[in-house]
């Protein structure tokens, strides 16, 4: 039993046992097999594979015989597995044997299920005397496919073209059985057809692979149009899976390339509402033709007279900081071949700057004036509109209109005038124009006569000089010290000299002069003592004025000493005042008699006051205590 059985053998099988079963007429001959296995069953690639097989003998109660049978390409069977006597085995030499089993209840295991598993298997019993019985199960295998994938045509696609244009192939692969393929464009089925037409239609193959799985693919072909530029295209695969489920895929969405003409031409202006000069401007043309065709810009000069801009292949053509020069019309060229003659071409755009001519001024750039002369500044502008003028200093406004009077000039009024021009409706719309007005003349001291004060001599002072005037004056000292620096402002000079205070510049102060070709002027410096800010001071050397400032130090200190002994005195001599009045109220203290004193004043000038004042030697000592505070007449006086 260990070898397949041959064609010969079971044929003698069968004729054995159907000359006993017309021998055998007896009642206890009378014997049935019924086998029961499924008719059909549906197991997914690469699962595990259980066919049953259950079996009922009648007139027999013995063990039966149960074998499992293949039947091949060629339509033979061959038994792959068996049941004997109890016994479970596979047979050699078949695809089964490593990886089929029998198990106990006489059911057929296949590890894991190939797409050559997909045939009829069946299992039959043998029962002695009772007969044989078989039932045949078809064994269906479904195996799902890789993701699918498409290959879109990577060419430009002209929409000109007469006959549909290959789109994209998509490629399912491994599957079984063979899955289908559909197209979908913007989300809705194509429902291409598989005749070749020239609208749409798809051609598919099918291949099967070494593993005995199958892959498909599909070819779309599309007779494009322009809308077709943005549509979004994908392929979907449907699949067959076990129990009547349906799987299915989808692939990446792609979008075509197309070649399509110009039909429609726009030509805009990106700028501000209003334009002025100094704006950046774009001037953008755009067609709807793909490729990008070719752009050509002019500016018309006359009917017969335009200006070549020269061509831009993104359609914009830039003008920077435009002037009122750059106002016209421009237009705009597409050279697109492919478009009808009915597709205009051309557009026009018209701009306008609004501008401001430069202003004039008079006094133009530079005036010379003498110091206390009067002036008058002029300014006048024109432009696309009116403008509003204003004069400044500086940043600070110094007067409207055309006209700028300046009065008695000084030295301080001299500088830089700004005409401004402005046009309100039109923000940012300005000019500027300056004149610098030179104030010359006879220099001016910022302070003729000023005391400065110092504290010893040999002290360090820096003196400041600070002068105006046209031409530059030059500023001279009368002492002579460290070098002096000088710096200038425009027509302000400062000179700073550090000399030390010696008793004849003490007393003589310091003179500082400016000048130049219009005259003089000069400054004096007063020197003062610093009042010192104690009363006893010890005389300080001249020359030495660390010790001065010790002593300094030194004579705070000993006036702060001075108050607060003066404040322990009378703290003093109020205790003891407190203490002999206290006695005195115990009546511990002997009284005396009073002193006598005379303050009447003499006959005479009431004026003269004299005081006369008798007392004795005891008075001297207990008058202080006397309740009356010292004076008049009593017995009792203390």
């Amino acid at each position: 039993m260990g070898s397949a059985c041959s064609p010969t053998a079971l044929l003698l099988r069968g004729l054995v046992l159907g000359l006993f079963l017309l021998a055998c007429s007896a009642p206890e001959c009378q014997a049935e097999v019924q086998v029961s296995v499924p008719a059909l069953l549906e197991v997914q690639l690469g699962h595990k594979v259980s066919i049953s097989c259950a079996h009922t003998t009648e007139g027999h109660n013995g063990l039966s015989l149960v074998e499992w049978f293949i039947t091949d390409k060629n339509g033979e069977q061959r038994r792959v597995a068996y049941s004997d006597q109890g016994r479970q085995g596979v047979d050699r030499g078949t695809e089964y044997t490593d990886r089929a089993s029998m198990e106990a209840g006489h059911s057929l295991v296949i590890k894991a299920a190939e797409v050559i598993d997909e045939r009829a298997f069946s299992c039959q019993v043998t029962a002695g005397a009772a007969g044989s019985g078989m039932g045949v199960t078809q064994l269906k295998v479904y195996g799902a496919p890789e993701s699918p994938e498409v290959i879109p045509n990577s060419r430009t696609l002209s929409v000109t073209e007469e006959d549909a244009s290959e789109i994209a192939t998509c490629t399912s692969k491994n599957a079984n059985p063979v899955p289908t393929i559909s197209w979908y464009k913007d989300g809705r089925s194509l429902n291409a057809s598989t005749e070749r037409n020239k609208e749409l239609y798809v051609v598919s193959r099918t291949v099967k692979e070494a593993s005995g799985l199958l892959s498909v693919s599909s070819t779309l072909y599309l007779r494009v149009s322009k809308s077709d530029k943005d549509s979004s295209f994908l392929c979907h695969v449907s699949y067959a899976m076990p129990h009547g489920k349906v799987g299915s895929a989808e692939s990446d969405p792609f979008h075509l390339t197309l070649h399509y003409f110009t039909e429609n031409v726009q030509f805009s202006v990106d700028s501000p509402e209003v334009i002025k000069e100094g704006d950046d401007i774009e001037l953008q043309c755009q067609a709807d033709g793909y490729p990008p065709p070719e752009y050509v810009f002019y500016k018309i000069q006359s009917e017969d007279r335009q200006v070549d801009l020269g061509s831009h292949a993104n359609g914009i053509l830039s003008l920077p900081h435009v002037t009122k020069a750059d106002s016209g019309t421009y237009r705009c060229q597409v050279l697109d071949f492919d478009s009808p003659s009915t597709v205009e071409l051309e557009k026009e755009v018209t701009i306008y700057v609004n501008y401001l001519d430069p202003l004039v001024l008079n006094p133009n750039k530079t005036v010379m004036a003498r110091l206390g002369e009067n002036i008058e500044l002029t300014c006048s502008g024109t432009g696309s509109q009116m403008p509003t003028l204003l004069w400044k200093k500086g940043k600070t406004k110094v007067g409207d209109g055309e006209t700028l009077p300046l009065s008695s000039l000084s030295y301080h009024m001299a500088g830089g005038y700004t005409c401004e021009a402005s046009v309100p409706s039109i923000p940012g719309l300005q000019r500027t124009q300056t004149v610098e007005v030179v104030v010359e003349g006879t220099p001016q001291v910022e302070q003729p006569q000023s005391t400065r004060h110092y504290q010893s001599l040999g002290q360090k002072l820096t003196f400041t000089c600070s002068a105006f005037g046209y031409p530059e004056p030059e500023i001279k000292w009368s002492v002579t010290g460290e070098e002096p620096s000088a710096r200038s402002f425009g027509n302000r000079v400062i000179s700073e000299l550090s000399v030390e205070v010696t008793p004849e510049l003490a007393q003589n102060g310091v003179t500082c002069w400016a000048e130049n070709e219009h005259g003089k002027a000069e400054q004096t410096f007063l020197l003062q003592m610093a009042v010192a800010p104690t009363t006893s001071a010890s005389p300080v050397p001249a020359g030495n004025p660390e010790l001065r400032t010790v002593d300094g130090e030194q004579s705070q200190g000993g006036s702060t000493i001075a108050v607060i002994a003066v404040c322990v005195c009378v703290l003093l001599l109020l205790l003891i005042v407190g203490f002999f009045y206290f006695m005195q109220r115990r009546g511990q203290l002997p009284c005396g008699g009073g002193e006598k004193r005379s303050l009447t004043p003499k006959e005479g000038n009431p004026d003269d006051t004299v005081v006369e004042m008798k007392t004795d030697k005891r008075n001297e000592q207990t008058g202080l205590l006397s309740p009356g505070g010292g004076g008049g007449v009593g017995a009792n006086e203390c």
